[in-house]
């Protein structure tokens, strides 16, 4: 199993706790990217940047990846608040809501 990167430097503590515990879930399942992203609805790209700290974590994926791995989603639901409230308040996007292309689960529109 390869490595992951290195998480950038300016992520936020509670950020890259959210990350680090999605990391090992991942890691733990066994899955690819790709097959995540298959059995989850989003891409594997969108996983790439939510796993490596370039995006923010949509709460429906971090959701996803608890079914798929078949845990418990509170814990890290939990996580993902902290670092949401935390976005929130420096007035950054939350991943709440993220409309775009490559955002969503996949074969979902926001448009009606």
């Amino acid at each position: 199993m390869a490595r992951w990167a290195e998480l950038p430097a300016g992520l936020d503590r509670r950020e890259r706790q959210l990350v680090v515990q999605l990391r090992r879930l991942k890691d733990h399942s066994g899955l690819s990217l790709a097959a995540l992203g298959a059995r989850t609805g989003y891409s594997r790209s969108s996983w790439d940047r939510y796993l490596g700290g370039r995006a923010p974590v949509p709460r429906a994926a971090v959701i996803g990846l608890a079914e798929v791995c078949g845990v418990d989603p509170t814990r890290l639901l939990a996580l993902h608040e902290v670092a949401t409230e935390h976005r929130a308040a420096d007035g950054h996007s939350t991943g709440t809501a993220q409309p775009g292309a490559d955002s969503g689960p996949a074969g979902r529109s926001s448009a009606g």
